[in-house]
């Protein structure tokens, strides 16, 4: 479960003058929105996932990206527990907002990061994540979760 698939073609109109830019699922929301306006949903999500020790570099982002996609919020710490129980307590698992410059698309990265990297490493995570396909295929917005293979922080 490491990748979507995704049709690069855009519905968008566009000129050969100038570039049409898609808005992005943040767009209605401003930062300063996110730091003053959270809902206690959210923040109590997020305070469960800092509880869990996950980190959250950029908790406005992420804060955005669930008012946006609220369905997803119950299922990220789920899904962290898994990965804490099947990983253990040293492995650290970072959650962040990635966003695709060249087709201007975001969506929640959860990286597991670990000292040291065993063989079938991506596998395990790859079946750990297949309890929740069907649970993540029905949400309005999509969870990636891999490792970039960095120590934790």
């Amino acid at each position: 479960m490491r990748s979507k698939v995704c049709d690069t073609r855009s519905d968008l109109p566009t000129t050969t003058k100038r570039k049409v830019r898609r808005q992005t699922s943040r767009a209605s929301f401003s930062s300063k929105d996110a730091a003053t306006n959270i809902l206690p949903e959210i923040k109590g999500i997020i305070d469960v996932l800092k509880s869990m020790q996950v980190k959250i570099p950029q908790v406005s982002e992420v804060s955005d990206y669930l008012l946006a996609h609220r369905d997803m919020s119950c299922l990220l710490p789920l899904v962290c527990n898994k990965l804490t129980k099947l990983f253990g307590e040293d492995t650290l698992l970072s959650l962040e907002v990635y966003c695709d410059p060249e087709i201007h698309d975001e969506y929640l990265t959860l990286y597991v990061r670990q000292s040291e990297y065993k063989e079938r490493f991506l596998d395990k995570i790859d079946e750990a994540m297949a309890e929740f396909e069907s649970m993540l295929a029905s949400a309005s917005g999509w969870l990636l979760v891999t490792t970039d293979f960095h120590p934790p922080k």
